[in-house]
């Protein structure tokens, strides 16, 4: 007779809420009306308080604000009532209609009021509503333990209950909750649970979710196959019944084929996510779907395309206020790096900073900082990004060192808890244990050996669950153990990493106070050449008097010392323009390696600059120096060889210094760096007749014609270091057709390279 009269109730007010439903969905609903006359209608408290109870849930999932109205109706109805069935009701709809407006201690009270009325008259159905609620917000609370032990006992409540709708929204509960702790097995068990019962009518209009999420719960486990299954069935549904839910279907569908690398295919079903939000005007899939159109155009090369993707995934972000808007802008600033336009980047990052900040969401805010940081940087505002770059390394540790803290904490929690039923079960046990022992005798004192036998079996029973559990609680123990230890090991990983991010911070100031150093170094240096140049000059006039032989030697001297000091000033900068960049590009251990090579190579240029002529051995090891730079600089792109004549005394061999350097430098720069494969290059030294020199120097570069198209595409200032040396060996030489340039050809006919031949007359040294 009970289950019969709760049947005529539910098909009454299902019924009737059909009924109401439809005429609401007319704009001129008068909800103040329909209030009064439900209140003012001659049926029992009962029909009011389940038919207010119908549209006070129906307002709240409309997000209308007339559900409160309707809720102080109904306990105003139940002021002075005792009836537990409707006192059930009322506080479960307090508690869907306040949600997450009052304290969480509110909220549980409300939960546990429904629950203890439903008790009170075992009342299964508020009963398994109650526990399923209060297991939800315990899950939204984090305390995982607590809410699968209640919402695992709804869920044997529902096998009594066989309500399908009640078992399928207990299913799904338990299957969010696994899913959150990242128990992808367990969370696809309870989810193809819910997918086998059989009368699907209370909840048919959910099945494309529940579909959804059986196969992305299948892609976690790695099941690819019954993954496609479940897609393909869950855009059949969608479309044959639930099209509002398209655009949820195709981006997830994209997400999971983008994941599996499979870009193509996921850029088609974006686009019919696309498609499907412009045909429903339902833009609840554009912050996703669009962020990775813009990702996978952006892979492709298809700059402008991407920039509108993104562009699009902002201003609909925005116009939604989109929790995670703070992500897209950080994407976006980015993205605005790759084009050159860091100005604007840095906006965006700025934006994105603010906007995680209003929206708590602390996880993006370390990425926000570092796309901040970056901007600065390609802003050649270095001490602003390395100090942004700090607080993101300091954020992070910070961020680590809490989730670490908060996972501590819930093991230790659970722990706790299982330790406390552990004991209580344990004390019942021993108890029942006692109380079988004792019936164990009597049966044995009235000679039922089957009783007794039966009851040493249930002993055995209790004794092997109390064994069970125990091992439970310490593998608990263990595993907590283990935790501690993760997060002492971690804690010290974290100085030890402050220590390191101090030392790399000095490592920094150093390298910036080098630097610096060695710009004032290299001006000061410039400025001492001119002024003994200039002194030089002022000297050579004064000496007009002098035999004509004589002053045309001063002369020759004073040419090539103007062509000298030109040339170290060209080296110098070019040199220095590499530091710099290794810098900016924050490759310390680059930066350094280079730094001490042109320590080197400075002090050699510095005391060549003594003298207008060097000994070979001088010259080759300063040019073994540049080479070695200029490998560096360009990621060991090239290999490098010289070979000397045996018959040439090196140290006895005079020339003139860095005369070699500007050929070698145009091999590398004109010819190997626009080549695409590995490129090589050879000095010979040979002992001519008459204290001569052949000086040839060969690289397999791309050729002359070729370098000359690259540079004029891509040249932007004149080189002077070839011209200058051409003057210096004719000064030297006293214009002999001294320089022979070779463009080298394969068997096909194609360009191998260039050669140089250098013809030297050498002195005494």
């Amino acid at each position: 007779m009970p289950m019969l009269r709760y049947t005529i109730k539910s098909i009454f007010i299902l019924s009737f809420f059909v009924l109401w439903q439809n005429c609401c969905l007319a704009q001129s609903v008068n909800w103040n009306d329909t209030l009064q006359s439900i209140l003012t209608a001659k049926v029992s408290d009962s029909i009011k308080v389940s038919q207010i109870e119908a549209k006070t849930i129906y307002l709240v999932t409309n997000a209308r604000p007339e559900a409160k109205d309707f809720l102080k109706a109904m306990e105003q109805l139940l002021a002075k009532s005792k009836n537990a069935y409707l006192l059930s009701k009322l506080y479960y709809t307090k508690a869907i209609v306040w949600n997450f407006t009052i304290s969480k201690d509110e909220i549980f009270n409300y939960i546990d009021s429904c629950i203890y009325f439903a008790e009170k008259v075992d009342y299964k159905q508020f009963k398994v509503r109650g526990a399923r609620m209060k297991g939800q917000y315990l899950e939204r609370f984090e305390n995982y333990a607590e809410a699968e032990k209640i919402l695992l006992r709804a869920y044997e409540e529902c096998k009594k209950l066989e309500v399908p709708f009640e078992t399928y929204r207990t299913l799904l509960a338990l299957a969010n909750l696994y899913e959150r702790q990242l128990d992808n097995n367990t969370s696809l068990k309870y989810a193809l649970l819910a997918a086998e019962i059989t009368d699907k009518s209370s909840f048919s209009s959910t099945l494309g979710t529940l579909y959804l999420r059986i196969a992305r719960g299948f892609a976690r486990v790695g099941d690819m196959q019954k993954a496609e299954e479940y897609n393909d069935l869950t855009i059949k549904y969608s479309i044959a019944n639930h099209q509002a839910m398209l655009p949820e279907v195709y981006s997830y569908i994209g997400n999971y084929h983008q994941t599996a690398s499979r870009n193509e295919i996921a850029k088609t079903y974006y686009l019919k996510c696309d498609s499907v939000m412009k045909a429903q005007n339902n833009f609840s899939e554009a912050g996703s779907a669009y962020s990775n159109l813009a990702t996978l155009y952006t892979l492709e090369n298809k700059l402008d395309t991407a920039q509108m993707y993104f562009e699009k995934c902002i201003s609909a972000s925005e116009e939604r206020k989109f929790r995670f808007l703070g992500r897209i802008y950080t994407n976006y600033s980015t993205f605005l790096l790759k084009l050159n336009k860091d100005s604007m980047a840095l906006v965006y990052a700025e934006k994105a900073i603010a906007t995680t900040k209003v929206n708590e969401d602390i996880e993006s805010l370390p990425d926000a900082m570092q796309a901040k940081a970056e901007a600065l940087i390609q802003l050649k505002e270095y001490m602003p990004g390395i100090g942004s770059l700090q607080e993101t390394i300091l954020l992070k540790d910070s961020l680590n060192r809490v989730a670490q803290q908060t996972s501590l904490a819930e093991l230790l929690t659970k722990y706790e808890s299982g330790k406390k039923e552990t004991e209580i079960l344990k004390l019942n046990s021993d108890k029942k244990i006692q109380q079988l022992q004792l019936e164990k005798q009597q049966a044995l004192l009235a000679g039922n050996l089957l009783a007794a036998r039966q009851k040493q079996q249930e002993i055995d029973l209790l004794n092997q669950n109390q064994q069970i559990q125990e091992l439970k609680l310490a593998k608990q123990k263990e595993a907590l153990s283990l935790k501690e230890l993760e997060a002492e090991t971690n804690s010290r990983k974290l100085q030890i990493s402050q220590q390191e991010k101090q030392l790399k911070e000095a490592e920094l100031s150093q390298q910036i106070f080098s630097k610096n150093l060695i710009l004032w170094g290299a001006l000061i240096a410039i400025a001492f050449i001119f002024l003994l140049f200039n002194q030089y000059r002022i000297n050579t006039h004064r000496k007009n008097d002098k035999e004509k032989y004589l002053l045309q030697n001063q002369l020759s001297e004073m040419r090539l010392e103007a062509l000298r000091s030109q040339m170290n000033p060209h080296f110098i900068f070019n040199a220095l323009n590499s530091i710099n960049r290794y810098i900016i590009r924050n490759s310390k251990e680059t930066a350094s390696e280079y730094l001490i090579k042109f320590s080197k190579l400075m002090r050699m240029i510095l005391e060549n600059s003594k003298s207008t002529s060097v000994t070979l051995e001088n010259e080759l090891q300063a040019l073994q120096l540049y080479v070695e730079l200029e490998a560096l600089r360009f990621d060991n792109k090239f290999d490098f060889n010289i070979s000397i004549d045996p018959a040439i005394n090196k140290s006895s061999v005079v020339i003139p210094p860095l005369i070699f350097q500007p050929f070698v430098e145009n091999a590398i720069w004109h010819g190997l760096m626009n080549k695409q494969e590995r490129g090589a290059i050879s000095i010979k030294v040979n002992q001519k007749q008459n204290n001569k020199l052949l000086v040839v120097i060969e690289d397999n570069g791309v050729g002359r014609q070729k370098a000359t198209e690259f540079n004029s595409r891509t040249h932007d200032g004149k080189s002077f270091g070839m011209q200058i040396t051409k003057d210096r060996l004719n000064a030297f030489n006293k214009n002999e057709d001294n320089l022979k340039i070779t463009d080298l050809f394969d068997s096909q006919n194609n360009s191998a390279g260039t050669r140089v031949e250098i013809e030297l007359t050498t002195l005494a040294a």
